[in-house]
Formats: C-alpha cells, sequence, structure tokens
C-alpha cells in the first residue's frame, strides 16, 4: 500500500472540476439495479446494512409492527454532538448436506457476528470512524478459522474529510468498505466477518454526474487479533456514474486495475506463478421504467498480463424485474442471464478465465452460493410476493451451464471445484431450486428462514459422484446505526 496516497494525493491536487459532495451511491447501495435493490428482490437486502440505512424492500412510510428498538440511538441522544455509537448483531443457523457434491459431508452450526462502532465528529468536514467486530461459530465442525471465526478484529478505522452530502469532494482514507460494484468490487456482508479494504478512496460528484477513486487492498482476516492486508495485492480504480441519461437511469462507467505478487500461470516449465497486472474495464446501464420495471445491464473486458500469459476475458449480466402494485400481495416477477468466459486451452499462453475479483458472496448465483461468474452460463427466473407490507417471500430457479467444457467449476472465492480438461463430461453444471422470506419487525430489525437445492447436471454427475446439495439457514438482524448527528 506504500504509494497508495502519495498517489492519489497528487490526484487530488490535479483535480479542478467542482462538484457536490458524493452521496456514496455508488458506494453504499451498489447492486444489480437502479436504487440499490436486488433484481432477486428481498434476498440479500435485509442481509447487511451495508454503510448506511438499510434498502428498504418496500420503501413503505407505513408503521411498523413493533416500536423501534435502538439502544444506541437512545444513547447517542444523551451524548455531547461530538461523539456517537452504532451497533450490529446478526445470528445465524446454517447447514449444508454433501458440501463439495461429497455425499456424507454435513455440517450445520450457528454463526453469531457483534460489531460496536464510534464516531468522532469533530467538525461538520472531518469525522472519526472506528468499529471492532466479533465473529464466531457454535457447534460447527472443526478446524476453525475465516471466514467464520474472526475474533474481535477491527473491522473499520477511517478519517473522513469533507461531508459527502454538503462538499464537492470527500476523502476517506484508512480502514473502510467499498461497495462500487457488487458483482466484483463488494464487500461480501453474508460472510461471517465480511470483506475490508485498506484504502484511500475519493469522491466527486456535480450535478448528475459522480466520480469515485480509490486505491485498495482487502485485509486478509486473522483467527482473533487485528487483520492486515497484503502487501503488493492491490487494486485500483474509477468508477463513475452518470444520472438520467434516460429518465430513471445511471449509466456506470468504470476501469479497475489489480496487481498481485504472484498468481497461477499457464505453464509447462518448473516456474508455476508470476506477477498479475490485470486491467478490467466496465460499464453498467441500470433504470426504471414505467414506474415498476427495473433492469441492469453490464459488461467488463478484462485484458493484461498473468506472469507471460495474455489476459483475455470478458462477462455480462443483464436482468429486469416487473412489479405489479395493482394486485394482491403485488407479485414481482424477475429473470436474469450471467455468461464469464472460461480457459479453453490449459497451456496456450492465454488467460481466458475471467477474474471476478472482490465480488459479493450470497445470492449472486443463488442462495447457496456454490459458483462463482467464472466460466460459467446462468439463467434464473422466479416470482417474490408481499403478503405484508413487511414481509416478502421469494422462489426461484437457476440453471448452470460451463462456458468452456475444458475449463473448471469455479466457487464464490474463485477456487475450482472439479475441471475436465478432457471436455468429454459436458457442460449442463446444475439446477437450483430456492424458496426464502424476510420480515421486517423494525427499521433496526429482521429476520430470515430459506433454503436452496442444488441438483446437478450431467458435468458434475461425470465428474464427482453427483449428490445434491442442500443448504438451509436462518438469520436475525439487527443494526442501530445511532442518532444522525449533524454539526
Amino acid at each position: 500500500m506504500r504509494g497508495i496516497i502519495l498517489g492519489l494525493s497528487a490526484l487530488l491536487t490535479a483535480s479542478v472540476v467542482p462538484a457536490y459532495a458524493q452521496d456514496d451511491v455508488t458506494t453504499r447501495n451498489a447492486a444489480s439495479v437502479y436504487g440499490g435493490a436486488f433484481i432477486t428482490g428481498p434476498a440479500s437486502n435485509p442481509l447487511s446494512f451495508l454503510n448506511g440505512d438499510a434498502y428498504r424492500t418496500f420503501a413503505s412510510s407505513s408503521p411498523y409492527l413493533m416500536p423501534d428498538f435502538r439502544p444506541a440511538s437512545v444513547l447517542d441522544e444523551r451524548l455531547p454532538d461530538w461523539i456517537s455509537f452504532g451497533l450490529e448483531e446478526r445470528l445465524r443457523y446454517e447447514g449444508y448436506h454433501n458440501s463439495g457434491f461429497k455425499n456424507g459431508n454435513n455440517d450445520s452450526y450457528m454463526l453469531n457476528r457483534f460489531r460496536l462502532q464510534m464516531n468522532l465528529l469533530f467538525t461538520d468536514w472531518f469525522k472519526v470512524v472506528a468499529q471492532t467486530q466479533d465473529a464466531r461459530p457454535f457447534l460447527q465442525k472443526p478446524p476453525y478459522g475465516p471466514p467464520n471465526e474472526v475474533r474481535w478484529d477491527l473491522k473499520l478505522a477511517y478519517a473522513e474529510f469533507g461531508d459527502p452530502e454538503k462538499s464537492w469532494i470527500s476523502v476517506r482514507v484508512g480502514r473502510q468498505l467499498l461497495n462500487y460494484n457488487n458483482t466484483i468490487m463488494a464487500n461480501s456482508e453474508w460472510r461471517n466477518q465480511g470483506r475490508s479494504y485498506d484504502a484511500v478512496a475519493t469522491n466527486l460528484h456535480y450535478d448528475r454526474y459522480r466520480l469515485g477513486i480509490f486505491a485498495a487492498s482487502a485485509v486478509v482476516p486473522l483467527i482473533s487479533g487485528i487483520s492486515h492486508h497484503q502487501e503488493g495485492n492491490n487494486i485500483y480504480g474509477l468508477y463513475g456514474a452518470i444520472d438520467h441519461v434516460l429518465p430513471k437511469s445511471t449509466l456506470e462507467p468504470f476501469v479497475l486495475w489489480r496487481v498481485q505478487l504472484s498468481v497461477a500461470i499457464e505453464t509447462t516449465g518448473k516456474v508455476k506463478t508470476g506477477r498479475q497486472d490485470e486491467k478490467a474495464y466496465g460499464v453498467r446501464f441500470k433504470g426504471v421504467a414505467a414506474g415498476t420495471l427495473d433492469y441492469s445491464y453490464e459488461a467488463i473486458l478484462e485484458r493484461g498480463l498473468d506472469g507471460p500469459n495474455g489476459i483475455r476475458a470478458w462477462a455480462q449480466t443483464f436482468g429486469a424485474g416487473y412489479r405489479v402494485n395493482s394486485v394482491f400481495w403485488h407479485p414481482r416477477a424477475f429473470a436474469q442471464y450471467d455468461e464469464a468466459s472460461g480457459d479453453k486451452t490449459a497451456n496456450d499462453g492465454t488467460h481466458g478465465t475471467f477474474d471476478t475479483m472482490y465480488p459479493t458472496a450470497h445470492d449472486r448465483f443463488g442462495v447457496t452460493d456454490q459458483f462463482g461468474w467464472q466460466n460459467i452460463v446462468a439463467g434464473r427466473a422466479g416470482l417474490t410476493l408481499e403478503p405484508h407490507r413487511r414481509w416478502a417471500v421469494t422462489a426461484q430457479y437457476l440453471d448452470f451451464w460451463l462456458a468452456s467444457a475444458t475449463d473448471s467449476l469455479y466457487n464464490t472465492s474463485g477456487g475450482s471445484i472439479v475441471r475436465d480438461t478432457t471436455g468429454k463430461s459436458g457442460t449442463h453444471v446444475a439446477e437450483e431450486f430456492d424458496v426464502y422470506t424476510w420480515f421486517e419487525l423494525d427499521s433496526h430489525l429482521n429476520f430470515g428462514v430459506g433454503v436452496g437445492h442444488v441438483m446437478p447436471g450431467a458435468f458434475l454427475a461425470n465428474t464427482t459422484k453427483g449428490p445434491t446439495y442442500t443448504y438451509p439457514y436462518f438469520a436475525i438482524n439487527f443494526k442501530d446505526a445511532g442518532a444522525d448527528k449533524q454539526h
């Protein structure tokens, strides 16, 4: 991370375009459609409250069933204006049956995550934020460790210069969340410890134009104590946004530059690793039409080098959802198509597998989280119903295929699940059926339950013993970000 602050300072000095405050829309509510919602509905929205208020599935102003439970806010109202606290607690049960598509590989356990945050508001343009986190599993099969066990770590520790809501420029320096784009740059809050970055992030905002400029290194979690990032494993980026290209739409062009000291390379020699120098050029267009039709399209092209190997990879995703407000229970149908390139030849000197970098890990491809956005073609369709203004139920179907029969099937972390270099095992990976529901008890508390079931296709049947995979979960989420204090 050396040189990052100097590089960003030079970039800021060269910037002369006046702007209003970056309002963190790109860093806080990035998701697959306009306004922060996921195409699939409420599956991921209530799971965590990223950097501010959660996106509410129903955007309802109606009262909740329960009065707000907000101990941190009540405390903050009694404290001086320069200090405030926030509190988060999440308890989740989850299990799996035939994990890794191996018969008898079963487990079920509890995950608990507690976060305590302190905000020091020195002036209306300068504040310091620190957050500690304790994440632990209970009743899980050993060995324990990240991502489920990260005891008393420093989750956040940053200083922010400039008010994102009032200033044309704001700068955040230190350990923070980056969620510019859930598909390739996010903090993946479904994990028990989530993802933090040691970073410098600058946000510019002028009229309908926004630009995020950042240099970051992902924190590598430790079982206990303060975690650190890995030196030499960095990502830099420009993430822009132009509002109202069409009515109620946003165009988001971006460029990412990822550098790693050592990655696997294609070679027949003794050297198996090399330095990565990878650029990703992408654009996302999302919006709302006809009031309740939301849509999103994203395309990414990757170029660069993995050691001596050239990178030639790409990916795209498209989704749309339509909600019928005039019908009982407000049904919302949605569909999504994803594609990411694979590597057709193992030792041709060209890396063709798309690099998903730092994505969100939950419900990118169903709630079982078995597959990643690499060497894959996936389709999804589903329906969400709202029996109550604070209650949603969703059912969805997904179908998975390999983009290249000779490349691996990859998990959400980019690791290979299984590979047939001959390509004779076919390309149909699996089908998945999910049912899940979320209920908001008040503005700070919600709970959800769901189950996902994966049925292997020809590829998994031929390369593994082909058992089905089942993943049930139950989660209770609480977040009180504290009183909103303004100087």
